[in-house]
């Protein structure tokens, strides 16, 4: 501590009680947690456990859903739902600058993440006469940004009171012997506390009781790189509603035993848990069913459904720690620039919630309708597989719908226009398809 008080005062006063603020508002608990978390020994997970029961996809038309369906529609138009995106993250390794929510991901008509997520949630709202308010987790490094970006674009129609945003808060990153570093002479080095980090976001936000008053009671939550999210999904929801579930999860199921996704287990006492793809024995990844499908599918694909009173809860739980080490640029010594040096950043991941629910379903979701996210600049995740689903979705709902579209070139359904399928098919006689066959609209 007096080491980094000492470069602090060599940089001058206003330096130093700058840091002196940064340590006065740290999470002494949360710190020793961290050091204590440095101490101990990686381990990977151990006990037996089992493959998770999954429910049947939104889209199987499945009977199980029927029911299901009902009572999610049943909330949802009783308001008693919100929607939480997030949304973090900048788009830098997209080659785009400016949070990821902005990035013109629409294969037509250059729409944005967060643009195509607004119509859903705006369709949602025609739909059920519900308010469904949305609660954007921003980060500290685009939160001002983000802000901006809706207040520029009018909230999307949605109304500025109910579009609630959370910024996501930070912890500090140590040296590998547990020191503080300084990113400069009046301030701690740290990082975003991960997407663990939303539960403390929106008790720190004072959200959840904004949401009582206006009688909500259940989340669904979603990151903002999946454009095919179904947002709000009313079977998903109504399967947690029914099970009388706390924290609920969406998966896909993995056909490539490598592929980087964490999978959702059930451990012994049937709790449901995540582990990382690494962290699961060969053989194990690798087991197969008797119809040849991998034993263990459960991909996580972020995606979850919650009870607000526990959403509250896990604020206060203690999540684990997870450690990445890197090399980071922060101050050594008395030396007055940044040098590149080995240090620890500390995260909590959402999902690490999911073993304090005594009750929990796991809800299977069709890849090629629900899951297709963009991450990378290029190769798998990226902005061509990305879009390529994206239109491959549109021409399947305009092909059910028996709208006519351009045989080559990408395809895009107005943001806002429909909320599934369905909804597309319904409504067909009063659409038209523009721009040369690529565009389907009012």
């Amino acid at each position: 501590m007096d080491s980094i008080l000492s470069v602090a005062r060599q940089a001058g006063a206003a330096a130093e009680e700058s840091l002196k603020r940064d340590l006065r508002c740290l999470d002494w608990p949360m710190l020793d947690r961290q050091r204590r978390a440095l101490e101990s020994r990686d381990s990977k997970p151990s006990g037996k456990i089992n493959p998770p029961g999954l429910v049947p996809a939104s889209t199987s038309g499945d009977t199980r859903n029927e029911q299901a369906e009902e009572a999610g529609w049943a909330a949802l138009r009783a308001g008693r739902v919100a929607i939480a995106t997030v949304a973090g993250g900048q788009a830098s390794r997209l080659g785009f600058q400016g949070p990821k929510g902005a990035f013109p991901l629409g294969p037509v008509s250059g729409a944005s993440l967060f643009q195509m997520m607004a119509g859903q949630i705006a369709r949602l709202r025609a739909m059920t006469g519900a308010r469904l308010p949305w609660i954007i987790q921003t980060g500290p490094g685009n939160h001002i940004e983000t802000v901006r970006y809706f207040e520029q674009r009018s909230y999307f129609g949605l109304g500025e009171q109910s579009v609630l945003f959370a910024c996501q808060g930070t912890l500090p990153a140590l040296s590998p012997e547990g020191q503080f570093l300084l990113s400069s002479p009046g301030s701690l080095f740290r990082n975003p506390d991960g997407h663990g980090g939303f539960y403390r976001a929106l008790r720190a936000s004072g959200i959840p009781d904004e949401l009582r008053a206006h009688g909500v009671d259940l989340v669904f939550y979603c990151q903002v790189d999946n454009p095919l999210v179904r947002m709000g999904d009313p079977i998903f929801l109504g399967h947690h509603l029914l099970s009388e579930a706390r924290m609920s999860v969406k998966v896909v199921a993995k056909e490539d035993p490598h592929e980087k996704v964490g999978l959702i287990i059930e451990r012994e006492g049937g709790r449901l848990g995540c582990i990382e793809y690494s962290d699961l024995a060969d053989e194990l990844a690798t087991a197969r069913e008797d119809d040849g499908q991998l034993r263990y599918r459960a991909g996580n694909i972020a995606l979850h459904a919650f009870d607000l009173r526990f959403l509250e809860e896990m604020a206060e739980a203690a999540l684990p720690l997870h450690l990445a080490r890197k090399e980071l640029s922060a101050l050594r010594g008395s030396s007055p620039e940044p040098v590149l040096q080995a240090g620890i950043k500390f995260e909590t991941f959402v999902f690490d919630a999911l073993p304090l629910a005594d009750r929990a379903i796991v809800q299977l979701a069709e890849r090629v309708e629900e899951f297709s996210p963009v991450k990378n600049a290029s190769g798998s995740d990226s902005v061509a597989t990305s879009r390529e689903a994206l239109n491959q979705r549109s021409r399947r709902w305009a092909e059910a719908a028996k709208l006519s579209v351009a045989m080559t070139d990408p395809v895009e359904i107005q943001p806002g226009l429909c909320y599934d399928k369905g909804d597309l098919v319904a409504h067909a006689p009063a659409l038209r398809v523009a721009a040369g066959g690529h565009l389907i609209t009012k």
